[in-house]
């Protein structure tokens, strides 16, 4: 496993509620902001492709 896919899942990981039951009471989308947002909260975005770090902005807004 890629090391960028081992930090999104130990972020997916450490949510306070199973992300099997919450997808479905909750809008997609807005799970996947707060997942993202995590990330880059815990492990910044400097691992990111540029390419990625746009996708970044489009979700959650402007970042580093």
């Amino acid at each position: 496993m890629s090391p960028i896919r081992e930090k999104f899942v130990k972020v997916i990981e450490s949510l306070p509620y199973d992300i099997d039951e919450e997808i479905l009471k909750r809008d997609t989308q807005e799970i996947l902001k707060e997942i993202t947002q995590k990330y880059v909260d815990t492990y910044g975005v400097d691992d990111l492709s540029e390419e990625d770090k746009e996708y970044i902005r489009a979700l959650i807004g402007s970042q580093s």
